[in-house]
């Protein structure tokens, strides 16, 4: 009987310590957000139990934080409601945490995005019980163009998958050396410069520049127009499974964005034992920290002379290779995920 009621005892007991939380799930995907998303939840702690938001309403729209609020409001056991993105409720009874990666609306979308993120985003988000953002240019910004409380915002750096590091296949491109970019073509990217710029660098013709994903009709003709038509390979979309592989046999990664938020591009090639020519503004020189080549984004000049370093200098390369593969070990998603539910406690 003692045992039985010693047992019953337990058994309320971690049902009292139980903790519902009401998580936006919409944002799992093959995307960086996606990903960060993926390993926070992976880790989840065995007393908090999860509810996603049921209705898949477009990531986009503008009614989310309508949507956001009927959905907490739904939810009648959550204690707390958790986002790995920018979208906030309208309203709701229980404390939220968003994340926000970067105001890339401000700066590269529309103005009708640009009033939406003044208007209603940055209002929402100042009503949150935390927001969290992965880089400290990033919180800068929040605090700066938003007007968000800086100790209501919390940097927690995303993490790098061991998988990286331990790659052992190796892709290739028949025999040819190839600068890599890896990302979307939104206009902070850069790309026309990166493309400009290697067109320019006086480096062997065999060298080639890989993009991942397609070409399209503005890439088709800028390509022409530099006549680089047979320098440059478009990849497709490289599966996460591939991902690691096309990293290692690039001779370098070309991540020389205008602004970002984060730059996780940066750290799988060091991490793959790829060097890195990156941007030496926004967030860019926080990751790299002196382990890649910073050059000016906005000069294709400047990217040139990085490629021809690169290809020139041998021993630059090796060191360059050595001191990511130092600076990556620095970022790993357990310690990204344990401070994200660290956070995530303190408000239950």
């Amino acid at each position: 009987m003692q045992d039985t009621h010693n047992s019953q005892l337990t058994t309320r007991n971690a049902q009292r310590t139980t903790h519902n939380i009401l998580v936006d799930g919409r944002w799992a995907g093959d995307t960086g957000i996606g990903r960060m998303y993926q390993e926070i939840i992976s880790r989840k702690p065995a007393d908090i139990e999860i509810e996603h938001v049921q209705e898949q309403f477009p990531l986009g729209s503008l009614w989310s934080p309508i949507k956001l609020a009927q959905e907490i409001k739904k939810a009648t056991d959550c204690r707390l409601f958790y986002s790995p993105s920018f979208m906030p409720p309208l309203s709701s009874s229980v404390p939220y945490i968003i994340t926000i990666h970067d105001l890339m609306h401000l700066f590269y979308y529309s103005w009708a995005h640009k009033l939406y993120y003044k208007q209603v985003i940055s209002r929402l988000a100042k009503k949150a019980k935390y927001v969290i953002t992965v880089s400290h240019f990033s919180k800068q910004q929040l605090v700066e163009l938003l007007g968000l409380d800086a100790d209501r915002i919390k940097v927690i750096y995303n993490g790098v998958d061991k998988r990286f590091f331990e790659e052992e296949s190796t892709f290739s491109l028949v025999g040819r050396p190839y600068f890599l970019y890896i990302g979307n073509r939104r206009k902070n990217k850069n790309i026309q410069n990166m493309l400009e710029g290697f067109a320019k660098a006086n480096i062997p013709n065999d060298f080639v520049f890989a993009l991942s994903g397609h070409s399209d009709a503005e890439l088709h003709q800028l390509i022409h127009r530099l006549g680089i038509v047979d320098r440059v390979k478009f990849l497709g979309f490289v599966e996460e499974k591939d991902l690691a592989s096309v990293y290692k046999g690039a001779f370098a990664t070309c991540y020389v964005s205008l602004m970002e938020g984060f730059g996780l591009p940066i750290l799988e090639s060091m991490a793959a034992g790829t060097p890195v020519i990156t941007s030496n503004v926004s967030s860019l020189p926080e990751v790299a920290a002196g382990a890649a080549l910073e050059v000016d984004p906005h000069k294709p000049a400047a990217i040139s002379e990085a490629m021809e370093r690169l290809v020139a200098d041998d021993g630059l390369l090796q060191r360059l290779t050595a001191k990511g593969k130092v600076r990556a070990r620095e970022f790993d998603w357990e310690d990204t995920a344990a401070q994200t539910w660290e956070l995530i406690r303190s408000c239950l």
